[in-house]
C-alpha cells in the first residue's frame, strides 16, 4: 500500500493555541486568521490564491501549527514556477519561503519542527535545481543575476542553518 502525499493527510487540526502559543502575537493572530480550521487542501488553495500575503504567516505562526501546515508550503514548492511575469512585472514566486521556514527552527523549536529538517533538506535540494533550471532557460522574462543571487541565498542560508539539525 502506498503511503499518501503529505498534503492529503488528515488528523486533529491545529487550534488557536498552536497558531500563537503565547497569547498576544498579533501576527501569529493573522495566520490564523487565514489558515485557522482550515483543511490542507483548503489551505493550499488559499495559499496559491494569495501566496504573497500568507507567505510571512508560516514565519509567524507557533511551531505545532508549522508543522501541520508545512505540507501546504511544500506542495507549493514542488508545483509552482520559480519566476512568473505578471502586467508586465516579473518576481520571484519563492522569495521568502525560506527565510519564514528558517525562523522556525530554533535552539528550541518543537519535536514536530525538528523532525521536518531532512525533509526540508531534500526541498532545497529541489528548490535549487529549479532556479538553476529557471535561470538556465533564458526566457526573457527571468529576473536578474542579483535576483538570482539574492535567491539562492536565501535557500543556501537555510540548508547551512539546517545542517546544525541533523546532529542532534
Amino acid at each position: 500500500m502506498t503511503e499518501k502525499p503529505p498534503w492529503e493527510k488528515s488528523g486533529a487540526l491545529p487550534g488557536e493555541r498552536d497558531f500563537d502559543p503565547d497569547e498576544g502575537d498579533l501576527d501569529a493572530r493573522v495566520a490564523w486568521d487565514h489558515f485557522g480550521g482550515l483543511t490542507l487542501a483548503e489551505a493550499y488553495r488559499a495559499f496559491q490564491d494569495h501566496s504573497e500575503e500568507y507567505a510571512e504567516d508560516f514565519k509567524y505562526m507557533g511551531g505545532k501549527a508549522f508543522a501541520y501546515y508545512f505540507p501546504v508550503l511544500e506542495r507549493y514548492l514542488l508545483v509552482t514556477p520559480v519566476w512568473r511575469e505578471e502586467e508586465g512585472v516579473e518576481w520571484c514566486q519563492i522569495l521568502g519561503l525560506g527565510a519564514a521556514i528558517q525562523f522556525q527552527f530554533t535552539q528550541d523549536c518543537l519535536t514536530e519542527v525538528r523532525e521536518l529538517a531532512p525533509h526540508v533538506l531534500q526541498l532545497i535540494s529541489y528548490v535549487k535545481e529549479s532556479i538553476k533550471v529557471h535561470v538556465a532557460s533564458g526566457h526573457p522574462y527571468i529576473s536578474s543575476p542579483e535576483i538570482h543571487g539574492h535567491v539562492i541565498a536565501e535557500w543556501d542560508a537555510l540548508e547551512q542553518h539546517l545542517h546544525q539539525f541533523e546532529e542532534q
